[in-house]
């Protein structure tokens, strides 16, 4: 008698955040009640705070369970890929793991149907179908495969145009999860953890779909993603029209495709280059389009004709929106290639000859006789030029406002929402946008430069910063996102939700003059905006139209708020009379966590010296000519090689430099966040730069780390105040390679020298924010339940499911 095989051991990953207590609990029963259970559960503490709780439900449940805890709040990508790491380390080779979710209900078959369809050797992943259900349990619909319309078997490729796998269903062999981790790269979430392993199941395997509903999907206010009505009975999304926003959420589809297609080849090409997969199971030719350095597009338009053919028209536009994104690459390259950059060659060789002999240039006509229109910079085109055209288009409102909200709003106006161009002065502003929401306050965050790529991932990625108090101070349900800019980019149709009493926070130069039109074109009733003020911003440009328009800002009536003492002690030095202390004006200090850096031990190591250099060559603020020639004569006079000194550059990625003695600094571009406080820790030495008087972080970083760091003064910005540790010298290279001398002669750094105090920089961001509500007071009504807004278009209210 033949006996059967056994039963694969199961571990279940699911991430808690912000649980519904009683959600939580019926789902831990039903995987407790699973006709195949689980050998345990690996929980991920995605919020930090509930552990308590998830201890006590899984105990209840009866369940066998793991506790991931981590340091720092988690977004559901990475809460899933710790807990899959931790379930590596808790299960054997032939075992199973399942994804879940929080809130979800299990059919009792959930694991043994997919324990079922992964007996086919050649089954990477399985999924199944699910019945959405409303927050009590009560059906919404049978099937959510149905209800959004999605493709049974998409195929590889098709994955990247729509995914059609939803991980809380998902199945899939222990040896996937040792491909997948550690997962790529992201800022921001733009895709989801069951895609990247559905698309590694589907290049190495297959995936499988059972057709049956084995979960309960509960939609709700908290859902992360949710489900979205494709039918057309439920309301459909108004129509993409071919502008400027389409393109750019187009552009980012095919950019994340191009990166997940890439990425699939680069792991799975390492796994076959190790032995842990064999070559012939591999099957990447569905990804060739993204592979291809010169694709035209040709498959993503013929995939739109089978799926327009099939009635499957959401991944048919996708696939158009690829292809069309295919071709304008191709274009946009060559034009840069055959177009602007060689007329502009040419045309700069001819202006060389002409200024030996004869000293003038020629009249520049075309073969027919006509003034040349081929991008000469100096030729006549015989049409006139608007004078609208000389006017920088950032200081023009690129929105309509639509005096019609019920309610006003603090409008704060940033560049861009996309997650991937925030940078640190944005997210500040981010921050005091939710702050003030936390503190009772509607607010409207409006993208005034770039259009809005994927609203869903800027609205994730706004609400990833709220803290847990902010969240309980209910600041979601108060923030909303707009995007000002679509259309023509000039604001043609463009409109947004306004009140008379809203109030506006500028945050760079540009949007000040932006603020001021707005209020006086269409009669705000509050005529001072708040200025939040990071930087001299006239210092970014040389003298001329930009400087001037960056100063004339700074005459507006405002009420502004300043990054640092050191930056309103230099504006007041500058003679603004809004930063005199007399005028009390609020300033913040830098939101530098010095524990999470002094509190890390440092190594012991051997061999040379490390010295860490903040290096962004792009950026004219910091330096970086300077700091090599710096770099060159401290190696100089103090003999150093190789064996003595290693260097390496942290920011942005560069070439190598070659010193004096064959020493080298090397790239290590920018270090992931979760990394960059250890590896610091074994650094002895730092140089870090910035022309500016507002104190950059790394300095700071560095010195609670135990390294000594020399860095620049500016105006009254002395960073040696504030630590031992850090040596400011005057910024030439002869001052900065003395301090790197004194530095590399210098004891350990004394704990109190680690253990920074900022309180000279300002208020915390908390107190600042808490003056700042109480200022407005006065000036903006705080929000009622009757006056929040739930838009689609433009409201940040999630469809989150935890982890947010």
């Amino acid at each position: 008698m033949t006996q059967s095989a056994p039963s694969p051991a199961i571990c279940v990953v699911l991430a808690v955040f912000r649980p519904v207590p009683e959600h939580l609990k019926a789902q831990l029963m039903s995987i407790a009640a699973q006709s195949h259970p689980p050998e345990q559960v690996v929980m991920v503490i995605a919020d930090r705070e509930s552990g308590p709780l998830a201890t006590t439900l899984a105990q209840e449940a009866g369940l066998r369970f793991d506790l991931v805890e981590p340091t720092q709040s988690l977004d559901s990508v990475r809460a899933f890929e710790a807990g899959l790491s931790r379930a590596l380390d808790v299960t054997s080779e032939g075992d199973l793991i399942a994804l879940s979710d929080q809130d979800d209900i299990w059919h009792d078959t959930r694991l043994a149907r997919g324990v079922a369809a992964l007996r086919d050797p050649d089954v990477m992943l399985a999924h199944s179908d699910a019945r959405l259900v409303d927050a009590q349990g009560a059906q919404r619909q049978p099937s959510m495969f149905a209800f959004e319309k999605r493709h049974p078997n998409p195929g590889l490729r098709g994955l990247l145009y729509r995914n059609n796998i939803t991980g809380m269903t998902a199945t899939f062999r222990r040896e996937l999860v040792a491909l997948a981790l550690p997962f790529p790269p992201q800022s921001g979430v733009h895709y989801y953890h069951d895609l990247w392993l559905g698309l590694l199941a589907a290049a190495t395997g297959r995936v499988a779909l059972i057709t049956d509903p084995l979960v309960d999907y509960r939609q709700h206010d908290a859902n992360a993603i949710g489900a979205v009505d494709r039918t057309g009975q439920g309301g459909r999304p108004a129509r993409s029209r071919l502008d400027m926003q389409w393109m750019r959420r187009e552009a980012a589809g095919y950019g994340l495709a191009r990166y997940l297609g890439r990425s699939v080849q680069a792991r799975v090409a390492q796994a076959v280059a190790v032995g842990s997969i064999p070559a012939a199971q591999v099957d990447m030719a569905a990804l060739r389009p993204y592979l291809r350095r010169r694709s035209v597009g040709t498959a993503h338009f013929m995939d739109a004709l089978k799926y327009g053919l099939r009635g499957r028209f959401s991944p048919a536009r996708m696939a158009v929106g690829q292809g069309i994104t295919c071709v304008g690459r191709q274009v946009w390259a060559l034009r840069k290639a055959m177009g602007e950059g060689l007329y502009q060659r040419l045309d700069a060789f001819d202006q060389r000859l002409y200024s030996m002999s004869p000293g003038v240039e020629p009249p520049h006509l075309d073969l027919t006789g006509q003034p040349e229109r081929d991008g000469h910079m100096g030729a006549p085109t015989g049409a006139a030029q608007d004078a609208e055209s000389f006017v920088d288009e950032r200081k023009r409102p690129s929105w309509t406002p639509r005096l019609e909200a019920t309610a006003p709003s603090i409008n704060v106006l940033v560049p861009t929402l996309n997650p991937t161009e925030v940078f640190a002065g944005i997210a500040t502003a981010i921050d005091i946008g939710i702050g003030l929401a936390a503190r009772g306050y509607r607010v409207r965050l409006i993208a005034c430069d770039l259009p809005i790529a994927s609203l869903d991932a800027s609205r994730r990625f706004v609400l990833g910063r709220l803290s847990n108090a902010d969240a309980d101070a209910g600041a979601q349900a108060r923030l909303s996102l707009g995007c000002g800019v679509m259309g023509d980019g000039q604001g043609s149709g463009v409109s947004l939700p306004s009140h008379s009493d809203d109030l506006f926070l500028v945050t760079a130069w540009w949007t000040a003059h932006v603020a001021r039109d707005l209020i006086a074109q269409y009669g705000y009733c509050q005529s001072r905006p708040i200025y939040l003020l990071q930087d001299f911003e006239p210092n970014f440009y040389a003298w001329g139209t930009e400087f001037a328009d960056a100063m004339a800002s700074y005459d507006m009536d405002v009420q502004p708020v300043f990054n640092t003492t050191y930056l309103r002690d230099y504006f007041a030095q500058q003679g603004f009379a809004f930063a005199d202390a007399a005028a009390q004006p609020l300033a913040f200090r830098p939101s530098i966590d010095i524990d999470r850096y002094a509190s890390g031990l440092r190594p012991k190591r051997s061999g040379p010296k490390r010295l860490a250099l903040y290096g962004r060559p792009e950026v004219a603020r910091n330096m970086f000519p300077m700091a090599v020639e710096a770099l060159a004569l401290f190696v100089r006079d103090l003999d150093l090689t190789p064996d003595d000194i290693e260097i390496v550059s942290m920011g942005l990625p560069h070439d190598p430099v070659s010193l004096p003695n064959q020493v080298q600094v090397s790239s290590l571009g920018k270090l992931p966040w979760d990394d960059y406080p250890d590896y610091l820790l074994s650094v002895d030495l730092g140089l870090s730069l910035m022309y500016s008087p507002h104190p950059s972080h790394p300095p700071l970083e560095m010195a609670a780390s135990g390294v000594r760091v020399v860095t620049n003064h500016f105006g009254p910005k002395d960073l040696s105040r504030l630590s031992g540790a850090i040596t400011s010298v005057a910024p030439t290279p002869e001052a900065l390679a003395e301090g790197l001398a004194q530095a590399w002669r210098a004891g350990d750094v004394a704990p109190a020298d680690r253990a920074i105090d900022l309180g000279a920089l300002g208020l915390t961001m908390e107190d600042m924010m808490t003056q700042l509500a109480t200022q407005l007071s006065g000036q903006i009504a705080l929000a009622t339940m009757s006056d929040v807004s739930s838009g689609v278009e433009t409201s940040a209210r999630p469809n989150q499911k935890a982890p947010a």
